[in-house]
């Protein structure tokens, strides 16, 4: 028997999130009540995570935050990013084609209800986004997402884009668009295209404080960010 077996699991996950906050404790990190974290979660500082998110083995970029409830394991986010609470990803696949059943134990040896008759795995359980195959879903820098978002494994949404309350993301976002919906649909989008592609090789999400500080009155008006960029 294995001594980590032994360890109760609450232990485990206390030591782990001990572990993080000490990690990040000089990075401006707030860490709300009840979060659960991973080894391989990261954050690059300057964030608020709220009470009870699940951050487990996710990337979290300058300047986010992240609002009560959420649970966004195993994915990638952005700089500056607004994640309201009640956001989750939606992880794991089941056949609906060919196989006779969708339960996991003829097709996975994950034992997902203790057990399994399958004697390998046959069927790709889990999407994700990245060549190592670490995240579910990717969200790009300067996104909004409202309240109760559902996000599908697999998924990528593009920078600057929003997200309406209560949407259901299926498929890839474009970058700067407006989306809403169940599924979500684009309805429009934030800038005019010329406007767009300034922003994205522009990158200001990429700038360090003392700029951003600096040009803050800029970012009220596009075309006067545009002008004196």
């Amino acid at each position: 028997m294995k001594i980590s077996s032994l360890v109760p699991s609450f232990l485990k996950q206390l030591c782990i999130r001990s572990y993080i906050i000490t990690k990040h404790f000089n990075k401006s990190v707030y860490f709300g009540n009840g979060i659960i974290v991973g080894f391989k979660t990261c954050l690059e500082g300057y964030s608020k995570i709220g009470k009870n998110v699940n951050i487990r083995n996710s990337f979290v970029g300058r300047g986010t935050y992240i609002y009560n409830n959420s649970s966004l394991m195993h994915s990638s986010i952005g700089r500056f990013c607004s994640i309201a609470s009640n956001v989750s990803v939606v992880i794991g696949q089941h056949p609906t084609k060919k196989y006779v059943s969708t339960h996991p134990a003829f097709f996975s040896m994950l034992k997902q209800s203790g057990f399994t008759f399958a004697k390998k795995n046959t069927f790709k359980e889990f999407l994700t986004v990245d060549e190592n195959e670490e995240y579910a879903i990717k969200i790009g820098n300067d996104v909004w997402i409202g309240f109760g978002v559902m996000i599908m494994e697999g998924v990528t949404i593009g920078d600057g884009a929003i997200v309406g309350t209560g949407a259901l993301v299926t498929k890839d976002i474009e970058p700067y668009s407006i989306n809403i919906g169940i599924p979500a649909k684009k309805i429009g989008y934030r800038f005019d295209a010329e406007e767009i592609q300034y922003l994205l090789k522009y990158q200001w999400w990429n700038k360090d404080f003392d700029f951003l500080r600096k040009n803050v009155h800029l970012f009220t008006d596009i075309s006067e960010f545009i002008s004196q960029s």
